[in-house]
């Protein structure tokens, strides 16, 4: 389970060269069990580690139980605005594995639920029976993936995945330069994965330099930078984005937030299967999170 993570960064500065650090290796989306990623990364960085790979299920198994959880939150500056946590427990169906025809039942438990709170189960297909243990009743050839229960993070609760610290300047040349820190929670271990920071530069009329090298749309006057992975650091060296933009900006810059990670999620409940779900159900549970309407909004530019 991730801690929240409350230490800021070193006061970020954007009047110099722009210097970057080389970078290191409403519902929620459905993804079928065989896939491993939401979207495409950019440029290739080490591999996720074995902690965040999907185990393959062992052979007999036709479903996998999956909790993944998403995160909203809209930040201004370095100031937190608003922060949820929703969650769901799944049935994923196995790709070309034969399903039983009468269906499947089996128990479930759930643990680590100290954080989760507001939960919403499906009557259709699980049953209370008490204590955070459940039954569990699929019907025979369940096509897509299927919601077991439902839920929502404590409102005290509140990890942040991936800190972003904006701050931009616009120079006496026509140009504006906006500099973004950017830390994965150091819980993280195995880090983020298809992390996507997409700027609004409203009135920019192109982008001058990037470090990293950046993608450039013109026709929404936007800048997306894209990385496969991004791990922790330690606290005094955060990962640099700088860009300069040609033009005077009309509005601050704000920035939309996308990652995933697999084999974490940040409230840390855990869904385990009864020994009465083999050889049907993969022992194996997936863990994942995602970003949902993550944002970050900059303040007034630096004097």
């Amino acid at each position: 389970r991730l801690r929240p993570l409350d230490k800021g960064f070193p006061s970020p500065s954007v009047g110099g060269a722009a210097s970057a650090t080389p970078l290191a290796p409403p519902s929620l989306p459905l993804r079928a069990a065989s896939t491993t990623a939401l979207q495409g990364g950019g440029r290739s960085h080490a591999a996720p580690s074995p902690r965040a790979a999907l185990q393959a299920p062992p052979a007999g198994a036709c479903y996998q139980l999956q909790v993944i959880e998403r995160v909203d939150a809209r930040f201004e500056g370095r100031e937190m605005r608003q922060f949820a946590t929703a969650g769901e427990v799944r049935v994923l169906p196995l790709s070309g594995r034969p399903q039983p025809p009468g269906g499947v039942s089996f128990s479930l438990a759930l643990g680590s639920a100290d954080k989760v709170t507001a939960v919403r189960e499906n009557g259709t297909l699980l049953q209370s029976a008490g204590g955070g243990s459940y039954k569990v009743k699929l019907p025979p050839s369940l096509g897509a993936p299927a919601s077991l229960l439902k839920y929502s993070a404590v409102q005290s609760w509140r990890p942040i995945p991936l800190k972003v610290v904006p701050e931009w300047r616009s120079g006496a040349d026509g140009t504006a330069r906006l500099q973004l820190l950017v830390a994965p929670h150091p819980g993280l271990k195995g880090g983020l994965q298809n992390v996507s920071l997409v700027v609004s530069a409203a009135g920019a009329t192109g982008l001058a330099s990037s470090e990293p090298a950046a993608e450039w749309l013109g026709s929404t006057q936007q800048l997306r930078w894209r990385e496969a992975a991004l791990r922790p650091r330690p606290p005094s060296q955060p990962y640099r984005f700088v860009a300069v933009f040609s033009g005077v900006l009309s509005a601050p810059p704000t920035v939309q937030v996308s990652f995933s990670c697999d084999g974490d999620n940040p409230t840390g409940l855990r869904a385990t299967p009864g020994a009465d779900a083999t050889p049907s159900v993969a022992a194996a549970v997936q863990r994942r999170f995602v970003a949902g309407q993550y944002s970050v909004a900059c303040d007034g530019p630096a004097a």
